[in-house]
């Protein structure tokens, strides 16, 4: 029998398999009473209580392709920045490989992971990892048939029971990472380890690190617009406790995007400029601007610390983004030169060219590159939303693109998957008003019987700005409308109103479509005015600066903008910031490798 401890919440968590020596069967029996106890017959009795990736996921999570984790292990292999996180990656390709039968494969990861550990000298974390390890090999040695050796190999195996809990906390750390891979699922288990991994050692930065990192992965399925605070909170004292500096970019990301987040929420309230709130909000965006420069200064020929950093600022307001252009520029172009073939760095040059270079010849170049190098597709759909913009609907067909992304369905998350079925349905609804098409697409999604929060707001590609519209209720308009026109409309509408009752309405609105539909018209007009002036000038191939607005006014306020600010408080900010540290001032080799580029 394996041991399942406690439901949570409705959420069954697997706890740790304590192995209790010199207990009496009386005591024994006592503690297991009251647990609820789950058949288990694939491993024998020897390998039940040890801390292995192949007991914390006895079954496979359903909903995640072993090639998708297979791909991300062992990107985050090659990537991270700690040994003890490329440790678990390396363990986690030895549980996939062995459930595809390739143990060939799995024996050779199995044998860099033994020497990797004994290079490092456990990470700082020897009776944790040494366990581990030997619990996954021992559970390789089953699945071959060779249970002698398995059991012989198990007998140095230490009990979790009995290790110092710093050890206890780390062996809760590297299943927090194992199933920081297996995304929705995962994430919930990993939140849960890595909040157990701070329980057990609750001064450890690492630990803080981890779970402020499992709450905001939790984010993408579960969205909220709510400020982190127990995310910020633990951030901020992993990094009072240590300059690391992919802990201070990642608090400088998160001050930026919460100041963001808080200046929408409230950017309208009366008075909202001479607020304390609002001098709140600037702070943070300067507090995010000098973390990034401070992190560089730690790390400045780090590959991802210089990406994050032009991300992070990115994300901040648009006087802050223009304050420091050139540095964003700089820390992307260094990025480049450490990872020319980085996907994510060559997306964020594309947003940098397009934002703040109105160069929109230089940003679709930089979205291509991106979505050829990797199975990028936030850059495949910048690269459809950016061409739309230049050339308008009448000129731009994105279906070929479609069909690429179509064809990246293996390599994908079924989460994100069905989140790029919107995107088809809201084309071949609202553009190419196919509601047969639309619908082919939509019945993917409806079928999951659950309420997703990128249809309920979807950010339709083909507007001017990025603003959020209720698929449910624009597809269960049109099946009203179209008056049975076509097969399991019915079903499809009774779905909508199952799962977003709020969504379908009683009666069909017929101007419902009418507002976003001129939207796209004028859209077109203004495209094939600029397309027809641009094609006169002598000049067309040097820049592309088309906008959707001709706001005369803005470009001039940042011209002022940009006047107003002194040279010297420009440099203060943005120039020398590389030239104060050629090498890491780091002196632990932890930090002499490129880190995770999950940004």
């Amino acid at each position: 029998f394996e041991m399942e401890l406690i439901e949570r919440d409705n959420l069954a968590l697997l706890q740790p398999l304590l192995f209790i020596p010199h207990t009496s069967e009386s005591v024994l029996v006592e503690k297991i009473s009251a647990l609820r106890l789950v058949s288990k017959e694939s491993w024998p009795e020897w390998l039940r209580l040890a801390e292995s990736p192949f007991n914390w996921q006895p079954t496979r999570f359903e909903d995640v392709s072993p090639q998708e984790v297979i791909n991300l292990a062992k990107e985050k292999a090659e990537y991270d920045d700690l040994p003890f996180d490329k440790f678990i990656r390396l363990l986690t390709l030895v549980y996939e490989y062995s459930h595809q039968g390739n143990f060939k494969e799995a024996e050779k990861i199995i044998q860099r992971s033994e020497s990797m550990l004994a290079d490092e000298e456990g990470f700082g974390f020897r009776h944790a990892t040494e366990h581990v390890l030997l619990a996954t090999q021992a559970h390789l040695m089953v699945m071959q048939g060779l249970e002698d050796q398995s059991r012989k190999k198990i007998m140095g195996l230490e009990p979790y029971i009995v290790m110092p809990t710093t050890e206890q906390a780390a062996v809760q750390a590297l299943k927090a990472k194992f199933f920081s891979l297996y995304r929705k699922k995962g994430f919930q288990h990993a939140s849960e380890s890595s909040k157990k991994a701070l329980e057990l050692n609750p001064e450890e930065p690492m630990w803080m690190y981890l779970v402020a990192e499992s709450l905001r992965r939790e984010t993408k399925y579960f969205p909220t617009n709510e400020i982190p605070r127990e995310e910020l909170h633990l951030l901020e004292k992993a990094v009072e406790k240590v300059k690391n500096p992919t802990y201070m970019v990642h608090l400088a990301l998160r001050y930026a995007t919460s100041a963001s987040t808080a200046n929408w929420q409230h950017g309208r309230d009366p008075g909202f400029y001479s607020s304390d709130l609002y001098k709140t909000i600037t702070k943070m965006w300067d507090e995010a601007s000098r973390l990034c420069k401070e992190a560089l200064e730690l790390e400045p020929n780090n590959e991802v610390i210089n990406r994050r950093c032009g991300h992070t600022l990115m994300k901040c307001s648009k006087e802050v983004q223009l304050r420091n252009k050139e540095f964003i520029k700089a820390a992307f172009e260094k990025a480049l030169e450490l990872c020319p073939e980085s996907s994510m760095t060559l997306h964020y040059l594309g947003k940098y060219y397009q934002k703040l270079e109105k160069n929109n010849v230089m940003a679709e170049e930089f979205y291509k590159k991106a979505a050829l190098t990797d199975c990028n597709l936030p850059a495949q759909f910048d690269l459809i939303r950016l061409r739309f913009k230049m050339y308008g609907t009448e000129r731009y067909d994105p279906l070929p693109e479609y069909e690429k992304i179509s064809q990246q369905q293996i390599q994908i998350e079924r989460h994100t998957w069905l989140e790029v079925q919107t995107h088809f349905v809201s084309y071949y609804l609202i553009v190419k008003r196919d509601l047969r098409r639309a619908l082919e697409y939509f019945e993917t999604i409806i079928n999951e019987n659950e309420e997703f929060d990128f249809v309920k707001n979807h950010f339709f590609l083909y507007l001017e700005y990025f603003q959020p519209i209720d698929l449910y209720q624009y597809v269960s308009n049109e099946i009203m409308l179209s008056e049975g026109q076509y097969p399991n409309q019915n079903e499809l509408l009774r779905k909508i109103k199952n799962i977003s009752p709020d969504s379908a309405k009683d009666c069909p609105d017929k101007h419902l479509m009418n507002e976003i539909i001129t939207k796209i018209r004028k859209s077109n007009e203004y495209v094939e005015r600029k397309y027809t002036h641009r094609s006169n000038r002598a000049d067309a191939n040097t820049s592309d600066t088309v906008s959707w607005r001709s706001n005369q006014s803005q470009q001039s306020s940042y011209q002022r903008q940009n006047q107003q600010r002194s040279t010297g408080n420009r440099s203060s900010e943005s120039s020398n910031w590389r030239q104060s540290g050629g090498n890491s001032s780091r002196s632990s080799n932890w930090r002499n490798r490129t880190p995770s580029q999950e940004e």
